[in-house]
């Protein structure tokens, strides 16, 4: 008997059952009830409740992808992170197996067996906001990676976005620039509208002005066609900008090269995330570093904490950064 069986002869969501199993919040006493009930009759037992089961030394690392457009494109940042995930893994003797899930987040989630895992990390970057109650279907410890999750509770770690583009304006804002704009992404995730905020929150802060905000997709062939057709309608070009991503703004500074804009002369472009790719641009860019390696490390103590105690839930770690200054 599985979760979903369950679910089936109680006429609710895996999900509903799973928080019934792992005693959390959000389910009516009924509810609850009827599936313990369901429980108990067909002998269910679940991976948490068998006391002398072995450990399972695998760890699972979930890479979901919703669009693509965020996650495989921004292929260098993500396999530096899960490289360091997976290196740690084998100094403290876990297996790491890496499960791909494209746009069936939630089919994945109901049909994976949580039993061959002693934990998960999840990686969160293309996870929107309505689909996070999907993650109750999980019933090991978990922690989601480059999502902050909003005011969902579950563990996480993700960069310090509001500190980080704080960072940017206020470097613009003293190299004499008081009118900012902005390259935003046109694809929405988590990590893209914590940077939409904190910027628009670091502006008022320092009193300056927000030039325009141009829409840009998060693809570098995306960004370079967006950027070339607002150019063919005669844009007016703010003197300095930030873009969401490093993607962002490598394809909006080829468009650009493309028609003669020097940079920086005419305008200064900052990044975000360091990308190999970003220190071989023409010119080379300048941006914000992640440090990739420690957001996976820091993932991984987080997820063998949780696994030794249960306790530990509902923990947000943000990882900061440095600005990194080149000649863009």
């Amino acid at each position: 008997m599985t979760i979903r069986e369950i679910a089936e002869i109680a006429k609710v969501s895996p999900a509903t059952v799973s928080l019934v199993l792992n005693n959390k919040k959000g389910v009516s006493n009924d509810t609850r009830e009827k599936v313990l009930d369901l429980v108990e009759k067909y002998n269910y037992v679940s991976t948490n409740s068998i006391k002398n089961k072995p450990i399972s030394n695998n760890i699972l690392f979930l890479k979901y992808v919703k669009s693509g457009m965020i996650v495989e494109e921004n292929v260098g940042f993500i396999s530096t992170i899960m490289e360091s995930i997976e290196i740690n893994c084998r100094k403290k003797g876990f297996n790491l197996i890496v499960v791909h899930s494209i746009n069936k987040l939630a089919q994945t989630l109901s049909e994976l067996d949580y039993d061959q895992f002693s934990g998960a990390i999840v990686l969160g970057t293309e996870i929107l906001a309505q689909d996070l109650e999907l993650l109750n279907y999980i019933t090991i410890p978990y922690v989601v990676l480059d999502n902050d999750l909003g005011m969902f509770k579950a563990n996480a770690v993700v960069m310090d976005n509001n500190a980080l583009v704080y960072e940017v304006v206020k470097y613009f804002s003293s190299m004499g620039f008081d009118n900012i704009g902005y390259f935003r992404s046109s694809v929405k995730c988590q990590n893209f509208i914590a940077r939409h905020n904190a910027f628009k929150s670091a502006i008022q802060e320092m009193n300056l002005k927000q030039d325009s905000e141009i829409l840009i997709p998060p693809t570098l062939l995306g960004a370079y066609k967006a950027m070339k057709q607002y150019l063919d309608n005669d844009i007016t070009l703010p003197r300095c900008a930030f873009a969401d991503n490093d993607i962002i703004a490598l394809g909006v500074i080829k468009a650009l090269r493309e028609v003669g804009v020097k940079i920086p002369e005419e305008i200064s472009i900052v990044g975000f995330d360091n990308i190999a790719f970003s220190i071989i641009s023409s010119p080379p860019l300048s941006t914000m570093d992640i440090p990739k390696k420690t957001v996976g490390e820091v993932a991984l103590n987080l997820l063998l904490q949780s696994m030794e105690n249960r306790n530990i839930v509902n923990v947000k770690i943000y990882v900061g950064g440095e600005m990194i200054i080149r000649e863009s």
